[in-house]
């Protein structure tokens, strides 16, 4: 049932998608970040549903007028060099046809970061998209965060297998990343800010107690980070729930609430999560962390050796002599295979010029996001801009911080945060431009009147 109830949905939006292509960007990172399709039971889990709402999508991109040209912005320039870069490593990689696959599955998610930018326009489709990939993520905050509370946190949250999000340390990155995005949602769904694409009187009546029930997520979604058993998302937390804390309202709740979670993790956390705190601690001592060192310097080495265009697309997938041999250890653990860094994976795949490329990227989108924090809060039409810009950054700081333990440095969630700050930028000049017009005084055009002597006949006295 679960199969049939989700194909259902997935292949009904199609014709929907046709008639309201923006809604295929909504499906898209429906399918793409919450991977529905994998919590089903038999045949739904193996079709290619990304390909059928992307390929739906596209053709709808092409037929519709209901689109903007991408805006030329440092982001978008950036990320077309970027592409054109990792394209051309991927004809000289060392391992042509894994890092083809690989290629394959990284451009579409660019393509479709451009197709975002085209379709997703004006204030409504902005929060839709926003909530749509808050949501999709924070099902999984709110399934882990119950699993965590109930069982002491004595077993780990996964995500779904075979995604970006499958390993708890993947899963722990993406909520630390959405972490902000559903405090924000909480509070414009409770305010009743928060503007649906189409009229739903239940939302009307009843968004309080929505916007309650997502705070109880966001809430959750802690509780969830901490039962991943994942470091790297603990340092992420660490660092970015001080900063959501500045903002929020009633601090001394809040703080009772955290000495509380705090004393029963503390009491009742089991060895495995003990252990890796230890481990974190001590990681002078941890075979794990060493590892990570060892594939952090291979990468490092590869790139010196090709600092244009590195290994290419697949440096994982090396043959163990070959990865062995850039170490500097004498005799090499081996062990660690992975880059288990998103800045060490672009460096060895795509040297020193594709991390150049991918860190503009980054650094332009965080000038943005703090542009549009700051302009944004100083009118009330544009103050959800700056709320949602505000969380955008905080994610982003979050995926730098928790990524450098980590091999995701082509998450499709990081692009899409890089697209929504760009189309947030294009809705606060476009409203900022419409207010300037506004104001600029219309020039009233008299027509000419001829005085009674210049009609005249002449010689009349």
């Amino acid at each position: 049932m679960r199969d049939i109830f989700f194909f259902i949905i997935i292949f009904g939006s199609i014709p929907l998608i046709l008639y309201r292509p923006w809604f295929g960007i909504i499906m898209w990172y429906w399918v793409g970040l919450m991977n529905p399709h994998r919590l089903a039971w038999n045949f739904l889990q193996t079709m290619p549903v990304a390909m059928g709402v992307g390929i739906a999508t596209l053709a709808a991109l092409v037929i519709t007028r209901d689109r903007r040209a991408p805006p030329l912005t440092r982001e978008t320039v950036v990320l077309a060099l970027f592409t054109l870069h990792f394209t051309i490593t991927t004809y000289f990689a060392w391992l042509p046809s894994d890092a083809f696959s690989l290629w394959e599955q990284r451009i579409k998610i660019v393509l479709m970061t451009f197709v975002t930018m085209m379709l997703i326009w004006g204030k409504q489709r902005t929060m839709a998209m926003m909530a749509i990939i808050t949501l999709s993520i924070a099902y999984y905050g709110m399934k882990g965060g119950i699993h965590s509370l109930s069982n002491g946190f004595g077993g780990m949250v996964i995500g779904p297998q075979g995604t970006f999000i499958g390993g708890n340390t993947d899963i722990g990155l993406a909520m630390v990343m959405t972490l902000p995005l559903v405090l924000v949602l909480a509070r414009q769904v409770h305010r009743g800010e928060f503007e649906l694409p189409f009229k739903l009187a239940l939302y009307d009546k009843w968004h309080h107690v929505i916007g309650l029930g997502l705070y109880g997520v966001f809430w959750l979604q802690i509780a969830s980070i901490i039962g991943t058993h994942s470091r790297g998302a603990w340092v992420g937390l660490a660092i970015i729930f001080p900063l959501l804390f500045l903002g929020m309202k009633r601090k001394l709740t809040m703080v009772t609430i955290a000495f509380l979670m705090i004393g029963v993790v503390g009491v009742a956390a089991p060895d495995r999560m003990i252990n890796q705190y230890e481990s974190l601690v001590n990681y002078d001592e941890d075979a794990s962390a060493q590892g990570r060192f060892e594939a952090w310097e291979v990468s490092w080495n590869i790139a010196v050796e090709n600092p244009l265009m590195g290994t290419g697309f697949g440096t994982q997938r090396l043959d163990p002599q070959l990865w062995q041999s850039y170490s500097n250890e004498p005799d090499p653990q081996g062990s660690s295979r992975a880059a288990h860094s998103i800045y060490f994976q672009v460096l060895g795949e795509l040297g020193f010029v594709g991390l150049f490329l991918w860190l503009s990227f980054i650094l332009f989108s965080i000038f943005t996001m703090l542009r549009l924090r700051r302009q944004g809060r100083l009118r009330p039409e544009t103050y959800w801009i700056s709320e949602w810009a505000t969380a955008l950054l905080l994610g982003l700081i979050g995926y730098l911080i928790s990524g450098a333990f980590l091999s995701l440095g082509y998450f499709d969630l990081f692009f899409a945060m890089g697209a929504a700050a760009v189309i947030m930028r294009r809705e606060l000049d476009d409203i900022q431009a419409a207010r300037a017009k506004a104001a600029v005084p219309q020039q009233v055009t008299v027509p000419h009147r001829r005085r009674p002597t210049d009609t005249a006949p002449s010689g009349t006295a």
